[in-house]
């Protein structure tokens, strides 16, 4: 039994055509973003470093189950409103002056904490005007 090529060469070549026909091609014509100095403007802005990352440390706490221990760096909150306000300050030096980089506030929380209090803080961010949240993965132990 010989099987005939003819017919499925005939219809790869039809569909070959059929997407080449049908293809549009992206142009790369228009505005060139370049971000240049512009010529008689003086500029004094001051250079405010990047904050390397902002971690907020959740730990459960068994004096107060539904306030964890809330940690930012080195600072120890004892209610939700100090954190908001600081977060509030920070919020703005998160942002590099151009707007094109945003460092992230990452939630760090303890395999104890309730999901209320993750939600809580997650909302506290968005209210401070933090524009990008993360949540930092736990890592598991390595295996013998």
């Amino acid at each position: 039994m010989e099987l005939n090529m003819t017919p499925m060469i005939d219809v790869i070549f039809q569909l070959m055509i059929f997407f080449m026909c049908s293809i549009h091609f992206k142009s790369l014509e228009g505005k060139l973003y370049a971000y240049m100095p512009q010529i008689g403007v003086n500029h004094t802005e001051v250079f405010v470093p990047l904050i390397p990352e902002v971690r907020i440390k959740l730990a459960y706490s068994e004096s107060s189950p539904l306030m964890t221990r809330v940690k930012l760096g080195d600072i120890d909150f004892n209610d939700w409103n100090s954190l908001e306000r600081h977060l509030k300050d920070l919020a703005p030096r998160l942002v590099t002056a151009d707007g094109l980089d945003v460092i992230p506030v990452k939630i760090d929380a303890d395999g104890n904490v309730p999901a209320q209090a993750v939600v809580s803080v997650l909302n506290i961010c968005k209210k401070a005007g933090v524009q990008k949240t993360e949540f930092a993965a736990k890592t598991s132990p390595a295996r013998r």
